[in-house]
């Protein structure tokens, strides 16, 4: 399957193949080498699985070629592959309109919301990166909440096609999804391998670098997406675990005593303002409250 056609109409051909039944030894192989022989080739091979996956999205991007009836049908091989050179032109070559191929999000001690197109809703935690392009979003580090349809969403070693909300976290040595709205198909390292995620569902790369799948349930997955709101919900946190994540969204520092530091407090509280957190804490654990310019002293 080496020609000298273009990177995606190869990727095509063998997502194509490998949807009409197992490969044989030597087609595996084949893609296994054509894989290796440039990290281009499995960046191809991923968008193509993202727009089989998404017939919709498929049909969508060559309809005005080809006039595709309207009923549910599984796209053609011809209709497919023009529907992933398409997806590869828009995400990697720069359009005259903005001047750019992809836009990249950073932010401080802050949240970031952004709106891209009628459905494509981020929101980027404070201290977290993220590059969006017209085909797919890859969080870089920190943490993002996304909601989309179709949407290829990847970290360093979690890939997906969403339809639906998704919760990914990514430090130097961790990596998480979870799924809060929707569904989502998460796809593997090895060819053909996919999971059909659904509300609740969670993934995480440990350190060691295995895959360990759990379940959240509604009221943790409210607590875990409280910060898209500006909001922080405590549960079991310890009072330093409060001030910790206070701290990372505001200049001013909430310092708690050695006699505080591990009591607890429970609640919804508005992420923006500790000064209201902390007389939550004077008036329920009986703290004392001391300031300056830049720190609460909770004794």
């Amino acid at each position: 399957m080496a020609t000298k056609d273009s990177l995606d109409d190869v990727a095509a051909r063998w997502v194509v193949r490998i949807d009409r039944g197992s490969l044989t030894e030597q087609e595996k192989d084949d893609l296994e080498t054509w894989l290796q022989t440039d990290i281009r080739h499995k960046g191809a091979f991923l968008r193509s699985q993202a727009v089989w996956h998404a017939t919709d999205r498929a049909k969508a991007l060559y309809s005005p070629t080809l006039n595709l009836p309207q009923h549910k049908q599984r796209p053609s091989r011809r209709a497919f592959m023009s529907a992933a050179a398409a997806a590869s032109v828009a995400a990697f070559f720069i359009p005259a309109e903005s001047g750019e191929a992809s836009t990249r999000y950073s932010t401080q001690k802050n949240i970031l919301h952004c709106e891209n197109g009628k459905q494509r809703r981020i929101v980027l935690d404070c201290y977290s990166q993220l590059e969006d392009k017209s085909e797919q979003t890859s969080l870089l580090m920190g943490q993002c909440f996304i909601t989309d349809r179709h949407r290829y969403v990847k970290t360093q070693n979690l890939r997906f096609v969403l339809d639906g909300s998704l919760l990914l976290t990514k430090s130097s040595s961790y990596e998480n999804a979870v799924v809060v709205d929707g569904t989502a198909i998460m796809h593997g390292h090895r060819l053909n391998e996919h999971k059909h995620f659904s509300v609740g569902a969670q993934v995480t790369v440990t350190p060691q670098g295995r895959l360990h799948f759990s379940t959240v349930d509604q009221d943790t997955l409210a607590r875990l997406t409280a910060w898209t709101q500006g909001q922080v919900s405590l549960a079991t946190e310890t009072l330093s675990e409060a001030a910790d994540i206070f701290n990372r969204y505001n200049q001013k520092q909430l310092v708690p005593s050695f006699r505080l530091a591990d009591m607890r407090l429970s609640g919804l509280f508005d992420l923006n303002r500790p000064d209201v957190f902390a007389q939550a804490v004077k008036a329920i654990l009986g703290a004392h409250i001391k300031e300056d310019a830049g720190h609460i002293f909770l004794e």
